[in-house]
């Protein structure tokens, strides 16, 4: 049966990216004009992936066991399947493709920036980079060369793991580059961002002004060390140094696992008003349960920042019952995958703040 699951799973996926290449892009769909017309905001896609397996000089790497990672039975293997959704092939230059496969779709979204996330890796207890533990790696070097390349597009979201031994070094170095965002994924980078050592990090990431972004919620595309480092409870540090901190995932999990960090970040948001959370992956098949809990909660939805996860799509079905037949049909057939995740949220009702306020933060 695990066979088979995998390959319902994934046919499941790749269903909701329709008939052709998944990323080609149709552009805006017309619906939802109304609100962009009462809207003054910009739009910004706060969570897209920068990816890459290191061809071409870039300095990426994915690990063998994430090439044929699968989270749970249920699971398709995540190189190949995102290779497919994408349209790409091994050919040498995936990296440049996959750099195009984003490009194109944004320019035709209705999306006007992205905040373009990299990914540090794992660290030793000396605080050097342990590739053999590492596996899904994005340096900021190829981050930062990508946004100079597109920077009427990309807003750099640079990765910095605060265990590397020299975190403040590359965190002035990330600053004179440009970056806006600073992203922490503690269960693939096993780091707990809670500890007290790191009070000095965030202290220099508030002065500069950075954003914190960090992974909060259950994971199933990478391998991880566990789930405990992902529960919004270990912000604090970090927010009572003065961060402004945006909990990835606003601490959702799935049907296929028992996570729920939800109701800590609900019980966090009152306390502390440089905490906010983004949408990212919760418009996808496995996340259908988070939409509709964020909408029974206002000030949730006062902090809630729009954010894609490009490129895992999100799948108008698994809200079939909160969309007329139209708006099913239309959503399900869109093909450009940044802007279904944006008109698929718009559809389900978030409110238009939550596509303004991260331009908002970015000032």
């Amino acid at each position: 049966m695990r066979l088979s699951r995998r390959h319902f799973l994934a046919s499941l996926l790749m269903a909701s990216t329709c008939a052709g290449s998944a990323c080609t892009g149709s552009g805006p769909t017309g619906s939802g004009d109304q609100d962009q017309d009462e809207s003054s905001g910009v739009l910004v896609d706060f969570h897209v992936h920068l990816f890459g397996v290191g061809d071409e000089g870039t300095g990426c790497f994915l690990s063998e066991r994430q090439r044929t990672f699968a989270s749970t039975g249920m699971s398709p293997d995540y190189y190949p399947l995102l290779l497919s959704l994408l349209g790409l092939q091994e050919n040498g230059q995936i990296d440049r493709d996959y750099v195009s496969v984003l490009v194109g779709p944004l320019r035709e979204s209705s999306i006007e920036k992205a905040v373009l996330v990299g990914q540090d890796g794992r660290y030793d207890e000396d605080g050097i980079l342990d590739r053999g533990v590492t596996h899904f790696y994005v340096p900021n070097d190829y981050l930062l060369q990508v946004v100079r390349e597109h920077p009427d597009l990309f807003i750099p979201c640079v990765s910095i793991n605060p265990k590397r031994r020299d975190a403040f070094e590359e965190l002035e170095r990330c600053a004179e580059g440009g970056a806006r965002v600073l992203k922490i994924h503690p269960p693939s980078q096993d780091v707990d961002p809670g500890l007290d050592r790191f009070r000095p990090f965030y202290r220099r990431l508030a002065e500069l002004d950075i954003l914190l972004m960090v992974h909060t919620g259950a994971e199933q595309g990478t391998p991880i060390v566990g789930d405990d480092f992902s529960d919004p409870v270990r912000l604090v540090p970090a927010l009572e140094e003065g961060c402004t901190v945006i909990a990835a995932h606003a601490g959702m999990g799935t049907f296929l696992d028992g996570v729920d960090f939800f109701p800590a970040l609900v019980d966090l948001l009152p306390r502390y008003p440089r905490l906010y959370c983004d949408s990212a992956v919760l418009a996808s098949t496995v996340y259908w349960r988070s939409l509709p809990r964020i909408l029974e909660q206002d000030l949730v939805l006062e902090r809630l920042i729009h954010g894609s996860d490009f490129p895992f799509p999100s799948n108008a079905v698994a809200f079939w019952n909160r969309l007329n037949p139209m708006d099913l049909l239309r959503l399900s057939s869109e093909t450009n995958l940044l802007e279904r995740d944006l008109r698929l949220k718009q559809a389900v009702g978030l409110p238009v703040g939550v596509f303004e306020r991260g331009g908002r933060l970015l000032g």
